[in-house]
């Protein structure tokens, strides 16, 4: 008899799910996932039974049977799970609509993972994860925990230190997609290719490019190839010596990214709009009884590509398959002049006991200081939220590197905090 695999996810409402199911499909010959619990909120109830229905019909289609059950208590869904996707959004698209929106009004950049909009995602989110996380230890302590849920780097800082539970990892999409157009450029087969990320979530960096033993990235460099979306100049990237995160693109370019960005609100073209009208589409594709494939519209939601790594991150911890992923994980000295026990972006080996990241020592001196200060800022942050203190972390967004005024940057945490306190009630008081 085969060994039982029981998947847990949890936000199983999203509209990313069927790449979820799309990719246990795939790996399905070397992963063969027997029970799939699907867990959200009650007022989520119809999605996901929309998602349920979804879920037997694609499974069905490929003759894949798996033990597939539907549940708005978490609780009940995690006993017994070996895996568990967290894919949860606190506060809806409304609350995204805001953290988009708002820092607008002071010309300050929003984003969902990103500058003080990202900061208040992290504040509504974390509590959350905590409570998941203490259920996980105590109905599921051999699990392991992948988060999807934004912002990554922030949460991960936020359990590794605080919910004292190491059984984790944490997700982006950038890495994987970076990853893709390299392997494409080489012409070489994924198993072949091992890029170097070292960073932070939003914030990382390409080193090193080994393919076949030889690091191509000089070569690379040369060619003028960028492995994700034209955004800085090619100039830029050869004196950097490395490719960066296109976010870094706020960072050193934030004199032309936040303008830009500030206009496209002032035309209404929001981001959050968009995903809302995508949703609507692809559930009403999820809901025609006649789909049993993941529709093409899902590549609209550009986060999309997270799905193919959680699973084939699944598929080498159950079969020790030892491949290179790119995780959010614990320190612990592979980067050296960040702390131990913070959260790190990096290149890891996945094995049936866990991952084990590349080594990179020091970081370029071109790249190390804006690094550190962003850790700098996630530390005092998670801070703030372990002790409750929203003063705290209205300090920690000042000290961060997209905040050019304490004064502008207290204005923009009020509003938004106005806009969100009924999902800040775990701080208790603030007053502004």
């Amino acid at each position: 008899m085969n060994k039982k695999l029981k998947l847990v996810i949890i936000g199983a409402g999203s509209s990313y799910t069927p790449e979820l199911f799309k990719h246990i499909i795939l790996n399905y010959q070397d992963l063969k996932v027997t029970e799939l619990a699907l867990v959200d909120l009650e007022d989520n109830q119809t999605r996901l039974n929309i998602m349920t229905e979804f879920a037997h019909r694609m499974f069905k289609k490929h003759n894949i049977s798996i033990d597939i059950s539907q549940t708005i208590n978490r609780r009940e869904a995690l006993v017994d799970a070996d895996f568990i996707l967290i894919q949860i959004r606190v506060g809806r698209m409304e609350a995204r609509y805001f953290d988009e929106t708002i820092p607008a009004q002071f010309e300050m950049l929003g984003h969902e993972s990103i500058g003080i909009g990202g900061m208040f995602n992290a504040l509504r989110t974390i509590p959350v994860i905590y409570k998941i996380i203490e259920d996980v230890k105590e109905l599921a302590p051999k699990a392991w925990v992948i988060n999807i849920s934004n912002p990554t780097g922030i949460i991960s800082e936020a359990v590794f230190r605080f919910a004292e539970f190491d059984r984790y990892m944490g997700l982006s999409s950038s890495p994987n997609q970076a990853t893709k157009s390299i392997i494409e450029r080489l012409g070489a087969k994924p198993s072949e290719v091992v890029p170097y990320f070292a960073g932070l979530s939003e914030l990382s960096f390409i080193s090193k490019i080994y393919h076949k033993s030889k690091d191509k990235l000089p070569k690379l460099l040369e060619e003028d190839f960028c492995p994700s979306k034209r955004f800085m100049a090619q100039e830029n990237i050869k004196q950097l010596k490395l490719y960066p995160h296109p976010n870094l693109r706020v960072f050193y370019q934030y004199d032309i990214a936040v303008p830009e960005f500030l206009e496209q609100i002032r035309n209404n073209n929001i981001r959050t709009n968009e995903v809302i009208q995508i949703d609507e589409v692809l559930f009403k594709q999820y809901s025609d009884p006649s789909v049993d494939e993941v529709p093409k519209d899902i590549e609209k939601r550009l986060g999309h590509d997270y799905a193919q790594t959680a699973i084939q991150i699944i598929d080498s911890m159950v079969n020790n398959k030892k491949n290179y992923h790119v995780i959010n994980t614990v320190n612990r000295g592979h980067i050296q002049g960040l702390p131990n026990e913070t959260s790190i972006e990096i290149t890891s080996r996945i094995t049936n006991k866990g991952p084990i990241p590349v080594h990179i020592g020091e970081l370029p001196l071109q790249i190390r200081g804006i690094v550190q200060h962003l850790k700098a800022y996630e530390e005092l942050l998670c801070d703030a939220i372990y002790e409750k203190n929203l003063d705290k972390a209205l300090l920690a967004y000042q000290v961060h590197p997209l905040s050019k005024s304490f004064i502008t940057t207290k204005h923009a945490f009020d509003a938004l905090y106005e806009k969100h306190k009924n999902l800040l009630t775990y701080y208790g008081a603030y007053n502004i």
